[in-house]
């Protein structure tokens, strides 16, 4: 009986442990030959989406080593003069701090706060309810990035990314190595129909930054 249990908590482990593998190659899969390499590659008129993520972390003082390079990444992309139109997309606060560390990295593009895009789901769903028929570039870091052009495969989206820096110390791999998690949650979250996480509808909610 011992010797069952233990063979059937092995097959489990085994399965679990392909679907991870499997998962984060298909989500991977999602990004390829659509990351672009330099501003100058996005479609002219797309729409920026800036990833929500914290400045610092818990302790309010320690950078959290992803925010300031998803900012300046945007601010490259605007740069290269084919954006139209930047979203920073997140929860209330960051929506509020990416629009306003944006104009001082010297975006001049009009900018939008979403702050309902409380998750990757939510910011690509939104993006696609309120700019129909828009070419959407996400920026994060690549291994977020790919999440969100999966997603934005499932819902029709069309959409290509603008990877930021990685990222310097532990905290960096510490975020990628999390995403690693979050690719096999947002194929369990798709085929189970998981919900946005805001009652907000997707095409209401955004306000211009002022």
């Amino acid at each position: 009986m011992a010797k069952r249990l233990f063979r059937l908590v092995l097959v489990l482990l085994a399965g679990v442990l392909s679907f991870g593998v499997l998962a984060n190659l298909w989500v991977w899969s999602a990004g390829w030959g659509r990351i672009h390499d330099q501003p100058e590659e996005a479609p002219p008129g797309s729409v920026l989406v800036l990833l929500g993520t914290n400045e610092f972390l818990p302790d309010h003082r320690t950078p959290s080593q992803t925010y300031r390079a998803r900012i300046e990444a945007a601010a490259r992309l605007c740069a290269g003069g084919r954006i139209r139109l930047v979203v920073a997309s997140g929860t209330a606060d960051q929506a509020v701090y990416m629009a306003r560390h944006l104009v001082e990295a010297g975006v001049r593009t009009p900018i939008i706060e979403d702050p309902y895009g409380w998750r990757t789901l939510d910011s690509v769903v939104r993006a696609r309810a309120q700019f129909p028929g828009a070419h959407v570039v996400f920026v994060s870091q690549g291994w977020h990035d790919v999440r969100a052009l999966w997603i934005a495969n499932r819902v029709g989206l069309a959409a290509t990314a603008y990877a930021a820096d990685f990222g310097q110390g532990w905290r960096a791999w510490w975020s990628a190595g999390r995403d690693v998690l979050a690719k096999p949650k947002a194929l369990l979250d798709w085929w189970g129909g998981q919900p946005l996480a805001t009652p907000m509808p997707a095409d209401q909610g955004n306000v211009p930054h002022r």
